[in-house]
C-alpha cells in the first residue's frame, strides 16, 4: 500500500471507531454495531481485492491474446515474404 493510502484507511478507521465508542448507546449495541460494520468492512475489502485480482487476470489474458495474435502475425509475414523470396530466386536462377 501507499504511505498515505494507508494512512487514510487508518484515520478513518479510528474516526469511525471513536465514534461509535463515544456514541450514546449501550455497550451491548455500540459492540453489535462494531461488529456488524467490520463484517460488512471485510466483505467490502474481500469483494474489493476479489474485483482487482479479477482485473489484473483479465487485462493479462488480454495483453497475452493480443501477444499472441501479433506474434501469429509476424511469423505469417516471415513465411509469406520467405516464399515470395525464394519464388524469386527460383524464377531468377531458371532465366
Amino acid at each position: 500500500m501507499k504511505p498515505n493510502f494507508s494512512g487514510l484507511v487508518v484515520a478513518i478507521l479510528t474516526g469511525a471507531a471513536l465514534g461509535l465508542l463515544l456514541a450514546p448507546r449501550s455497550g451491548k449495541d455500540t459492540r453489535k454495531k462494531i461488529t456488524n460494520d467490520s463484517d460488512k468492512f471485510l466483505k467490502d475489502l474481500q469483494d474489493t481485492i476479489s474485483n482487482g485480482f479479477n482485473s489484473i487476470r483479465n487485462q493479462y489474458d488480454d495483453a497475452r491474446e493480443n501477444l499472441s495474435s501479433k506474434y501469429n502475425d509476424a511469423v505469417d509475414t516471415v513465411a509469406s515474404r520467405t516464399k515470395g523470396a525464394v519464388e524469386r530466386v527460383e524464377r531468377n536462377s531458371k532465366h
